[in-house]
């Protein structure tokens, strides 16, 4: 826009400078002094237009000049006040219509007289439909920008309450559906560790069940009230994932692990905390079902440049084969693939490389890490074991 402003500008002056050789032949003292005012006005025309108008009606109406005008029409024209503009456009017609000296009006013919109206009508109306014209296009302009803010607010808008109402319908299958069957599984469990047994171990399984289902309710109803609300800043404060946790949930993971957390000079947020403990938990998770009896070992300690955490789950080989881990009806995998351990899904990848995915969890704790800024790896150990390291900023 201030280029085109600028290239009007150059051609304007030059349109000026020419006409005004026209008449230089001709200038005496009077059109000198109309010249003068009437250019000398012209770099006012955008802050004071009808100050520019009137000075440059002389040299319309003495015949030395016609475009300085005709310039300081447009810029009335081109102003909000179309009183304004209407009482600009007769001045200019009528300086235009005028004959110099005026007293020659009574001495020209019909003829002359309606060409000369004709010119002045040229002259005042041209100028003024162009200068509306302007305006109306660049009211136009605003308004369509408007009209797409608005539209891009609407669509934005309507995205979010599809947003709401997908967080809606998947709060109400997880209530509906996950709350029941480990509701039931947790007044069955509750049960049996009430009923009279001689088996001491039956009734720890039982109230360790029991106390993992009604821990799994409390945080399927922190869950359910964050999708809700639908506000990300609640998430915060569902469940009970702290760094604290670790040896709770390491200590009711029915596998030899070792707990080393060292805990960083600066607190970490709550979605590091959260993110530490679910890495944790998967990671468990995943060696109960692939590589049950293998020792796990733990570590949460500060990075190198104490501005992150890093994490480490590190897992040694079962003792025993694996027993094959559930799966849904359908072929076997093919023969020669093992199931990696750490991982939820077959892992073809040779010992001590990072393998590019894992299971639907590990995509998940990757992603969640990714989320925070930080990253996450899985590798096989050259001695068979697995390892998962997360580094999450503080």
């Amino acid at each position: 826009m201030r280029w085109r402003r600028s290239t009007a500008e150059r051609v304007l002056a030059v349109a000026v400078v020419a006409e005004l050789l026209t008449v230089a032949e001709a200038f005496t003292v009077l059109p000198l002094a109309v010249c003068a005012a009437a250019l000398l006005s012209l770099p006012l025309r955008r802050r004071l237009p009808m100050v520019t108008l009137c000075a440059t009606l002389p040299v319309m109406l003495t015949g030395h000049l016609w475009l300085p005008p005709m310039v300081a029409m447009f810029e009335v024209a081109s102003g909000r006040s179309r009183r304004r503009t209407a009482v600009a456009c007769v001045l200019v017609f009528a300086a235009a219509v005028c004959p110099w000296p005026v007293g020659e009006l009574v001495t020209m013919t019909r003829q002359e007289i309606l060409t000369s109206v004709e010119a002045a009508a040229l002259m005042s109306v041209g100028p003024t439909a162009l200068g509306l014209l302007a305006t109306t296009r660049a009211e136009l302009r605003a308004r369509l920008a408007d009209l797409t803010a608005t539209r891009e607010r609407e669509q934005r808008l309507e995205s979010e309450r599809a947003v709401a109402r997908e967080r809606a319908r998947l709060a109400r299958e997880m209530h509906d559906t996950v709350a029941h069957h480990v509701g039931i599984i947790a007044v069955q469990s509750g049960a049996l560790r009430a009923a009279e047994t001689a088996d001491a171990w039956k009734r720890e399984t039982a109230e360790s069940i029991r106390r993992h289902s009604v821990q799994a309710l409390e945080e399927l109803r922190d869950m359910v009230g964050v999708l809700r609300a639908s506000d990300p800043d609640a998430a915060r404060s569902a469940g009970r994932t702290g760094l604290d946790g670790l040896r709770d949930l390491t200590g009711d993971s029915l596998l030899d692990v070792t707990v080393d957390v060292t805990a960083p000079r600066t607190a970490p947020a709550p979605d590091v905390e959260c993110a530490v403990f679910r890495i944790v938990q998967e990671s468990l998770n995943n060696v109960r079902k692939h590589a049950p009896g293998a020792r796990v070992a733990v570590r949460v300690a500060p990075g190198p440049d104490e501005r992150s955490l890093s994490v480490e789950v590190r897992n040694s080989p079962p003792p025993a084969p694996a027993r094959p881990s559930a799966r849904p009806p359908g072929p076997d995998p093919a023969p020669g693939r093992d199931t990696a351990p750490g991982t939820d899904r077959p892992g073809t990848d040779p010992p001590g490389t990072d393998l590019p995915g894992g299971g639907y969890g590990l995509v998940g704790l990757r992603e969640r890490a990714e989320l925070l800024g930080g990253s996450l790896s899985t590798a096989r150990c050259p001695e068979g074991g697995f390892t998962v390291r997360a580094v999450l900023p503080l």
